[in-house]
């Protein structure tokens, strides 16, 4: 695991299936660390996410893989395989309390997001808990609302305009399924490790 407890004082958690990684999600962690002044952003990819995919995600192995391949050289970006580790569904509160084990007490967390997801904590497992252990980084979305009720009361968050950038990891998986192209989509090395491991490739 690469991301060793040190002097951070404002970690970034970003979560997701990451299936693929792509450059929307490097973008928003990147553009979210910066805005937020977050010494480190922790990718954080799940195991089994808690609401049921549309399709089975690709093995955790490699999702992790590629997240690593796609921050090598970003020393603000890290990964974390916590959930995976962890196994079973993956929920954000246990994730929490893990890294909070990891990191201790004196570091602020920022759970990292995109208005979508914001809106839906509500329905997270222990919602009030986690909002009492964290702030909140969220990525305004494009045709939502600017000014939105808080979706769990006392909640901390912060808003920030980034680039809006119209990549899916849905949609990456429907270029490779068809044969398409997927450069400029996803990194280089993840495109090179799709095709050399056929990650995408039809049962």
């Amino acid at each position: 695991m690469s991301n060793q407890p040190d002097d951070l004082r404002r970690l970034g958690i970003f979560g997701g299936t990451f299936d693929p990684i792509h450059l929307g999600h490097l973008i928003c962690a990147e553009q979210l660390r910066e805005a937020l002044a977050l010494d480190v952003v922790l990718l954080v990819p799940t195991h089994s996410p808690p609401h049921k995919p549309v399709s089975t995600p690709a093995d955790p192995k490699h999702r992790l893989a590629m997240v690593r391949l796609a921050i090598e050289g970003y020393r603000g970006l890290r990964d974390s395989d916590v959930e995976i580790r962890r196994g079973g569904t993956s929920y954000t509160i246990d994730t929490v309390r893990d890294l909070r084990e990891e990191y201790g007490l004196e570091t602020e967390f920022w759970l990292l997001m995109g208005q979508d997801s914001y809106q839906d904590i509500s329905s997270w497992k222990e919602p009030d808990r986690i909002a009492a252990q964290c702030f909140f980084g969220v990525a305004r979305r494009p045709g939502y609302e600017r000014e939105i009720e808080p979706p769990v009361p006392g909640i901390r968050s912060e808003f920030v305009d980034i680039t809006a950038v119209g990549i899916s990891s849905t949609d990456i998986r429907a270029r490779i399924s068809e044969g398409g192209s997927i450069s400029f989509l996803v990194p280089r090395a993840v495109e090179d490790y799709i095709e050399a491991n056929g990650v995408y490739a039809p049962a």
